[in-house]
């Protein structure tokens, strides 16, 4: 049985008091303010509000119920009249947790109502950051906070792949206008929020979602963990948290860290090309070449790797090695009758005559090799 309804002073939501708590000083469990409740209204909606409720501890004379799980007590903002995020405030999404392996942000479920906010995630693989080759996925706002891709099938959300000249040609609201509702999780979590995967990635554990809302006052939190930090600064700043102390603290967190080479691979390219390199005591990996006579599902089983101490070729074929200290001899070909450009390294020990590669390996190449500080000649 509940006595009646108030409203918290501080954070606004609406708690349902249990008898013998008019008159005393009570806590919600929401914001944690300790207040005196004046009379509360009746309520037919007993059965409803009851399972909410939760009797507090600590709070001076007596204890008030809550609109949440005190598992899930967080500070929230009360969701307000008007159009879609009209009351909300841009700066009201925060860091929970802060660490090199992800970031856990906080921000009021009712910001899922403003399209713009929903298409805050960086256009880019949320895992290894290619801007090309990606596939849209959608966020999953469960109870706890779960790996949305492992609620993709569960949920029958599914996946969208759409070319890379498609995504440069389609705003936010028409990528959301192609994306389904999300079955069996409460408003507002149920509408599309995409993230980015290419096609390289499995996605496995780059973002999870999870959800609390109030059934009758509609309020409530959602949080949402992103694994790579360099991704979660993008979201931070699209989402409107530049310029917070959490924003300032995530930027310095990522240029501290930097992002390594090795990490822009996807998963699978990485497991391939552990297969023919392994670096040595104090080598660091600097590229990855791919070797485009090969199909791009390929990728990692042919192609470059340019370290600190070596140069090595592989295909299934053949593999070959070149320390830093021996010069080599580069040339490269642009054939305006199949439109591909072409690599070709001379060694002292050996000549790769033909490899083929896009404009992107290319330049990671270059600059591996300057960064190395190869003896590398260009013809």
């Amino acid at each position: 049985m509940v006595a009646g309804r108030v409203v918290c002073p501080q954070c606004g939501v609406e708690l349902a008091m249990p008898p013998g708590c008019i008159g005393r000083a009570v806590r919600c469990a929401i914001c944690q303010t300790s207040f005196r409740p004046p009379e509360a209204r009746a309520s037919a909606m007993e059965d409803v509000v009851a399972s909410w409720l939760e009797e507090g501890d600590g709070a001076e004379d007596g204890a008030a119920a809550a609109a949440a799980p005190k598992s899930h007590a967080l500070p929230h903002r009360r969701q307000e009249t008007g159009p879609p995020g009209a009351q909300i405030s841009r700066g009201d999404i925060r860091i929970v947790t802060l660490a090199t392996y992800g970031v856990l942000t906080e921000f009021p479920a009712a910001r899922l109502e403003d399209p713009v906010f929903r298409c805050a995630m960086p256009r880019q693989c949320l895992q290894c950051g290619m801007r090309t080759h990606l596939r849209v996925h959608v966020i999953i706002y469960a109870a706890h906070l779960v790996d949305s891709i492992s609620l993709e099938a569960e949920h029958s959300a599914g996946t969208l792949e759409l070319s890379n000249a498609e995504i440069r040609g389609m705003t936010g609201q028409q990528v959301l206008d192609r994306l389904p509702h999300v079955p069996n999780v409460p408003p507002p979590g149920d509408l599309p929020m995409p993230y980015w995967l290419c096609d390289m990635c499995s996605g496995s554990g780059v973002v999870s979602g999870q959800i609390q809302v109030n059934p009758v006052s509609g309020s409530g939190f959602c949080r949402l963990q992103i694994r790579n930090i360099h991704r979660a600064l993008e979201f931070l700043r699209s989402a409107g948290g530049e310029g917070t102390a959490d924003f300032e603290k995530l930027r310095e967190l990522v240029e501290r860290s930097g992002e390594k080479p090795w990490d822009l691979l996807p998963e699978v390219v990485q497991h391939r090309v552990q297969q023919w390199f392994q670096p040595q005591d104090d080598e660091q990996f600097l590229a990855y070449v791919p070797d485009r006579d090969y199909v791009r599902t390929e990728d990692g089983m042919a192609g470059l790797v340019i370290s600190t101490r070596r140069l090595l070729s592989h295909s299934p074929l053949r593999h070959r090695e070149s320390p830093i200290s021996q010069p080599l001899e580069l040339a490269h070909a642009f054939s305006l009758t199949d439109r591909k450009e072409t690599i070709s390294i001379r060694t002292p020990a050996w000549t790769h005559k033909r490899m083929t590669v896009n404009r992107e390996g290319l330049i990671r190449l270059r600059r591996a090799l300057a960064l190395a500080k190869f003896q590398a000649v260009w013809a």
